[in-house]
Formats: C-alpha cells, sequence, structure tokens
C-alpha cells in the first residue's frame, strides 16, 4: 500500500464533547468512520500525522485508515477547522470497498496557456468537473486538460480529456464540450 495514503489510528471507546477535549489535548484528532451497512467506529488519530501527510485535500482524496490489525479505505466526508487556530478539531470519515468501481465527480484543472487565447480568443470554461467511474484507490484528485494546443475557434469535448487508465468516463453524453475559445 502507498505510505502516503496511511494513516494510522486507534479506536476508542469513550466519546463525548469532554473525551474529545482530552483527546485533543494529546495532540489527536477525534474521527468516526460510518458507511458500508456497519455501525459507526470512533477513532483517534495523532493531529501530526494527519497535518503532514493531509495538509490538502479533497472530497477525493482516497485513505486508508491503518489500526495495526485492519486497513480501512475512507474517504474525509467532513473536517471540522477551528476558525482561529486553523487546526481539525474532528474528522467524519466515510468508508468504502476498495474492491468497487464508484462514480465521483472530479474537478477538471486547466493546465497551459492556450494558442488561442494568445491569438486574443476569450477562454469560456462551461465544466468544471467530470464525473468518472473507478476503484477508490485509482480515482484522481483532479484530471488535468493541457490548453496549450486548443487554437481560437476551437472546443474541447468530454471525450478529448486524458484520463488514467484505470478510469472511465461515466458522463451521459461524452460530446459535451468542457472549454470553447472563441
Amino acid at each position: 500500500m502507498e505510505n502516503s495514503r496511511v494513516l494510522s489510528c486507534q479506536y476508542r471507546s469513550s466519546f463525548g464533547s469532554s473525551n474529545a477535549r482530552r483527546i485533543r489535548a494529546k495532540s489527536e484528532i477525534p474521527a468516526v468512520v460510518y458507511g458500508q451497512g456497519k455501525d459507526v467506529s470512533h477513532l483517534r488519530i495523532k493531529s501530526s500525522e494527519f497535518n503532514k501527510k493531509f495538509a490538502k485535500f479533497t472530497d477525493n482524496t482516497v485513505l486508508i485508515l491503518d489500526d495495526g490489525k485492519l486497513e480501512r479505505c475512507v474517504f474525509v466526508k467532513d473536517a471540522a477547522e477551528n476558525i482561529a487556530s486553523k487546526l481539525i478539531y474532528h474528522i467524519d470519515f466515510y468508508e468504502v470497498d476498495r474492491n468497487v468501481e464508484l462514480e465521483k465527480y472530479v474537478p477538471i484543472k486547466l493546465i497551459g496557456a492556450s494558442i488561442g487565447v494568445k491569438e486574443g480568443g476569450i477562454l469560456t470554461v462551461l465544466k468544471e468537473q467530470v464525473k468518472v467511474r473507478s476503484l477508490p484507490l485509482d480515482l484522481p484528485e483532479f484530471i488535468e486538460l493541457d490548453l496549450t494546443p486548443v487554437n481560437k475557434g476551437d472546443s474541447v469535448l468530454l471525450k478529448d480529456l486524458v484520463l488514467p487508465s484505470n478510469v472511465r468516463l461515466a458522463e451521459n453524453d461524452e460530446n459535451l464540450e468542457v472549454v470553447i475559445i472563441k
């Protein structure tokens, strides 16, 4: 398993606001895991490890929670952050089966300077995200779209996007335009 995705955790049997404060005082983050038709699990995670590995995460960041016995494939469903200190004080994880494909919307990241824009064209973005289908661990955090070769008067369609090998387009109409340069 890719070590950068693995997050160590410990299960906890005591919960409530006073216990959560005690956990935070030990530089840990209280968390819960739900999904897969299982009961909610209460965890604690080292704050330094979470912040180091996942300082920037998206809705599509797949993590592996490891308690030393069991690895669980999860997404961050919600991370509550203290506005003043900018510290995360609680995390909700949603567990998924790593062997079952899922559909998720993934942002489209535009890169490069278009030839058409350099010639005075105007870039219009029509779709900022695309629905894809893949196994959870193959899910990209974003899809890059290189605008460099796009000329004035051209458009890029969903079917023109370059997807990773284990990822498929899950949109109903692959002929929808993503960007247009007029």
